[in-house]
């Protein structure tokens, strides 16, 4: 008898123990809703390209040829054309009212002929057409903060700084579905700016070297990239590099199957090579 009173104390202390708290080995520690650990996405880089680090980058495409960038901070909110090759901007938009003055630009995107801007608290999203930059041709109401837009060829794909990315149809700015993501961590949050290669969302995680990849269809995190010293390999020299901000910016040729890299005030553009 005294065996099994000492069984059932040791079974209820065990139950009991550090309320619950994680064990110290995270080998035991369960995996969230049993998704799998992201795989580690390796790179190469094959080219680093001037960029004008007076530019807060919000959000960057490249679409036939062109480097759509889309920058914030007040006062120098921007929607820009720039030339890849020299980081030098051949058009350039100040948004908000009076040369956005009291407009925080954010991500920006092209679909079709159509390019669409978040901005950041003022739930207002401005769209142009590939040819005319100059003045937007309409608005549309965001009722959540504006982060990062990307799309896959079909419906706007939105960040709002939550662990949720929305899917919105173009024409009329309705939210048609919400997707949650999350890794084998759990929800991730600070969703910033998004870029849609080969049916996966590429998301940056703001104020750090990540970028993941992000399955749509489910919301899991399925891949994750370490870009944790990149700027510093190659701008050391740089006497704009005090200046530069955190990692943000992701553009792809989807013909070369290139991916370009850049962060807010970041002197430099990266061209690389997924592995």
């Amino acid at each position: 008898m005294k065996q099994y009173l000492a069984i059932a104390i040791l079974i209820f202390l065990a139950a009991c123990n550090g309320n619950n708290k994680p064990t110290e080995d995270s080998s035991l520690i369960p995996e969230w809703s049993n998704i799998k650990a992201p795989d580690a996405i390796t790179y190469k880089v094959d080219t680093v390209y001037p960029h004008d680090h007076t530019s807060f980058t919000q959000g960057l495409q490249l679409v036939n040829g062109k480097l759509y960038e889309g920058t914030g901070d007040y006062n120098n909110s921007a929607l820009k054309i720039v030339n890849l090759k020299t980081g030098i901007a051949d058009q350039i938009h100040k948004i908000g009212k009076n040369a956005a003055d009291s407009t925080f630009g954010e991500g920006v995107t092209v679909l079709n002929d159509t390019i669409y801007q978040l901005t950041w608290t003022e739930h207002i999203v401005y769209v142009y057409t590939t040819k005319d930059i100059t003045k937007p041709i309409k608005t549309f109401k965001w009722n959540s903060e504006g982060w990062g837009i990307t799309n896959d060829g079909t419906n706007l794909i939105i960040s709002d700084g939550s662990s949720n990315i929305y899917f919105v149809n173009p024409q009329t700015f309705q939210v048609q579905r919400t997707q949650s993501v999350e890794s084998n961590q759990g929800p991730q949050d600070s969703l910033n700016e998004l870029e849609y290669i080969n049916g996966f969302v590429y998301a940056n995680i703001w104020q750090t070297n990540f970028i993941v990849k992000i399955d749509p269809a489910n919301g899991h995190i399925v891949g994750k990239m370490d870009l944790t010293g990149l700027l510093n390999q190659y701008a050391a020299k740089d006497p704009n590099l005090a200046k530069a901000d955190v990692l943000n910016g992701i553009a792809y040729d989807s013909a070369t199957k290139k991916m370009y890299i850049t962060g807010k005030w970041w002197p430099k553009l990266f061209e690389i090579t997924l592995n």
